[in-house]
């Protein structure tokens, strides 16, 4: 019988585990029958779960438990559990909400299914349950989520419909390492290409030291009155945003280090509006390019549209601390009221999860939209850093230099381009250092070329400034006469 669970919202649970990890079906209540007995019988002592609901709303929603399911009547103890909503009404929209007391995370009974919290969160069903034909009406409760999960705003309507009338209810194993059918899938599919896809120099040691100079030397026209030229990087929490600028600055420091904090959390790291310098550590030169990092985008959080006007408008001045209850207003203190050219922001590069494209909340997607009708305005140009690719090309997991002769990260290029809106030219496939320990030097290249294309745009950018202003200025001139 089909598994229903769809590879879109595996890679979306393998994200939320934080780890290779694929899935190997245990229970399945249209074919095994809905019985409690049935599914201790099948799931019990068998390490990791994640027990998934269908209902007749087309939602769907389940949990995560890293311990194994037990039959002795004790909760399960387990700080890696969640709940998750994968899809609502017919609409993919992943949210996850992670455990709060860890020591109720799941209650092991006999005479229960699968059950989360206390007995309260979520109980799908007890004794058994006869099909109805069309569907099976669970005789459990969900009305108390949020017991012993965090929902962040959510509730049960919003998260299962309080709909417990499911057409399936499944349960896989979780076992580590990546799918090995999923593997061989994707080496097949990902094949590397004789041509590369996209022109691009040498991945060697002189074009590396190129690039490098080039940064080193950039610098702007002497009638703008710009010393460093600003990069914003926006981006969803975990997609790497952050680590781009840690990457950066390893490259240049000949080092990995970790400036910026990073990582994968259920909220975003970056509290506090930094502009950061990048310093040359051969040269003791500090770049004439500054990265500008913000907090990350977040279904919960909305980003104050106004906020991100004065973040692109030159208002907020560097190390202002965010706070979500009081958005950025003409009247915080430290507001920058007659922002210079070089206060202002002149690139945005939207850093996006090349592993998750497909399932991008629909609230994401709309921030970043109101994001970019504001900087059009502007005539701010963007491109996109497109992360993680290792995760969807094993053969660029190995080797970064095969990222332009890969068919799956041509691929996802192509998605995000569409997504975005923007040339394909304007999406930049990288691999940020993550678990690195030393540098590499094709990671490097893809990283310092990725710079030098986004910096050349802020040219473009800086040079339609210096000419408005021109034009403003002759313009006032000719009044005055």
């Amino acid at each position: 019988m089909t598994e229903l669970l769809n590879q879109k919202y595996r890679d979306q649970l393998v994200t939320w585990i934080g780890k290779p990890c694929h899935f190997r079906l245990l229970y399945k209540i249209s074919r095994d029958g809905c019985s409690a007995t049935t599914f201790h019988q099948k799931c019990d002592s068998q390490g990791a779960t994640v027990t998934v609901l269908y209902n007749t709303n087309n939602t769907i929603y389940g949990g995560y438990l890293s311990q194994s399911w037990k039959s002795n009547s004790a909760y399960i103890n387990d700080p890696n559990a969640f709940l998750f909503r994968l899809q609502y009404n017919g609409s993919s929209n992943p949210l996850k909400f992670p455990i709060n007391q860890p020591t109720y995370a799941g209650f092991g009974v006999e005479g229960y299914g699968p059950s989360f919290g206390a007995g309260s969160d979520m109980i799908t069903f007890t004794g058994t349950i006869n099909s109805s034909g069309k569907y099976f009406s669970l005789n459990g409760s969900v009305n108390s989520i949020g017991s012993y999960y965090s929902l962040n705003g959510q509730n049960s309507t919003s998260i299962t419909n309080n709909n417990l009338q499911v057409t399936d209810l499944e349960v896989y194993q979780v076992l580590d390492g990546p799918d090995p059918k999923k593997t061989k899938f994707k080496m097949a599919e990902s094949s590397l290409l004789d041509k590369p896809w996209r022109k691009f120099p040498e991945f060697n040691a002189e074009t590396a030291n190129k690039l490098k100079e080039e940064l080193v030397d950039y610098g702007q026209d002497s009638e703008t009155g710009v010393r460093a030229a600003n990069i914003l990087l926006i981006g969803q929490i975990g997609a790497g945003k952050s680590s781009f600028f840690n990457s950066v600055n390893s490259i240049f420091r000949g080092k990995i280090t970790s400036k910026a904090r990073s990582g994968s959390f259920e909220h975003s790291l970056t509290t506090v509006y930094r502009k950061y310098n990048i310093k040359d550590h051969n040269s003791g030169q500090t770049l004439k390019i500054r990265l500008c990092d913000t907090r990350g985008l977040e279904e919960e959080f909305t980003i104050d549209p106004q906020e991100i006007s004065h973040i692109l408008d030159g208002n907020i001045p560097d190390r202002y601390q965010f706070n979500p209850s009081a958005p950025f207003t003409t009247e915080t203190f430290g507001f920058i009221r007659n922002p210079h050219l070089g206060d202002r922001i002149h690139c945005v590069a939207f850093v996006v999860d090349g592993s998750t494209i497909d399932v991008i909340p629909e609230k994401i997607l709309k921030q970043m939209k109101a994001m970019q009708s504001r900087m059009n305005q502007r005539n701010i140009p963007q491109v996109v850093y497109l992360t993680k690719l290792d995760k969807v090309c094993p053969m660029v997991e190995e080797d970064a230099g095969h990222m332009f002769h890969s068919s799956a990260v041509r691929e996802a290029v192509d998605k995000i381009a569409d997504v975005m809106g923007l040339p394909r030219g304007f999406v930049l496939p990288i691999k940020n250092y993550e678990s690195e320990t030393i540098l590499d030097q094709n990671i490097d290249i893809l990283i310092l070329k990725a710079l030098k294309q986004t910096s050349d745009f802020t040219d473009d950018y800086m040079e339609e400034q210096v000419e408005k202003m021109v034009a403003e200025n002759g313009q006032g001139r000719k009044e005055k006469e």
